[in-house]
């Protein structure tokens, strides 16, 4: 009779289904108790098909070899397609799983670039990486920093008249085209106060002449807003005030929070800015003694600045002209 291993033609190999689709099914873990279950009985099996295989009822009824052939090939061809099947499914499912982490990467990526490209627009990239690695206090002294306010002139006066929407679009094609050119200068815009913009040199110790670039960066500014009314359309004027000396640098707040500097050179540099002229950039006598040589200046003036009483400033008009031969 169809009933041993060998006269069964291989209908034992039906019940490794059963461990393969517990794998799909339940999982790696869940599936190795069906796959101890069928070696046992596996091993049942054979060992009761080995002592009984040659009894006188087991050769009672032996099949055709014809027939034990047929079978053996239509069960290994059905356990073969079946098994094949699972694996090809079992792939494909791998396949989409794997795409489907890739692109979630990918996502994951893109917002931690995003994410990045915000808090760097927010901090200089060195403090950036720092808050990123240290949770604690972000404050740096610098003995040596050349500070920049530049102030639009009647700004309030000419807002009054205009929508809040008009205000916004004047104010940001303006601090938009500064930012470019801060950029352009290798320096550090700190933030914009309402309408004045506050920009600084020498917090990236990898630039050098920064006192210079910061120079280079007010007249740009000014001729800016002078020749360009694309982005100047209302003719508005700026003050620009420069300072150079000792601040402290640090990162205020957890939430919302913001980078910017304190000490006696941001108040200085603020005050020139607040008194000077419409038009025109002022120094103190620090900047002044580093860029006399390369910059055209007006003599010295004195004008009343709050807590400091009179003091010295500088008018900066251009950058010197090549000496002719």
């Amino acid at each position: 009779s169809i009933g041993n291993f060998i006269t069964a033609s291989g209908t034992s190999l039906w019940g490794l289904l059963a461990p393969i689709g517990a794998v799909l099914i339940c999982g790696a873990r869940e599936s190795i108790a069906w796959f101890i279950a069928y070696i046992f009985l596996t091993a049942l099996s054979g060992f009761f098909d080995y002592y009984l295989a040659d009894s006188p009822i087991s050769n009672a009824h032996r099949v055709s070899t014809e027939t034990s052939v047929f079978f053996f090939a239509l069960n290994f061809a059905a356990i073969s397609s079946i098994v094949y099947l699972l694996l090809r499914y079992a792939i494909l499912e791998k396949g989409k799983l794997q795409a489907s982490l890739e692109a979630t990467h990918r996502l994951l990526q893109e917002e931690q670039e995003r994410s990045e490209r915000l808090l760097l627009n927010i901090l200089p990239g060195p403090v950036a990486e720092r808050l990123k690695h240290d949770n604690q206090t972000i404050a740096d002294g610098f003995s040596d920093v050349t500070v920049m306010f530049v102030d639009i002139v009647n700004f309030t006066r000419l807002a009054e008249g205009m929508t809040p929407q008009q205000v916004f679009a004047m104010l940001n094609r303006i601090f938009s085209s500064f930012d470019e050119l801060a950029e352009q200068f290798g320096l550090e815009k700190i933030k914009t106060i309402g309408d004045a913009y506050m920009v600084a040199g020498g917090l990236n110790s990898e630039r050098g002449h920064y006192t210079r670039a910061i120079a280079e960066l007010a007249i740009a500014m000014r001729d800016l807003l002078h020749r360009d009314f694309t982005v100047n359309a209302q003719h508005l004027d700026v003050r620009i005030g420069i300072g150079t000396g000792p601040v402290v640098a640090g990162v205020v707040g957890k939430k919302k929070f913001i980078y910017d500097l304190w000490g006696d050179t941001v108040n200085l540099a603020s005050r020139i800015t607040s008194e000077g002229t419409p038009g025109m950039i002022h120094v103190d006598t620090t900047t002044y003694r580093r860029l006399a040589g390369e910059f055209d200046f007006a003599a010295p003036l004195e004008i009343y600045l709050k807590g400091k009483g009179n003091t010295p400033v500088y008018r900066l008009y251009r950058l010197k002209a090549p000496a002719t031969a």
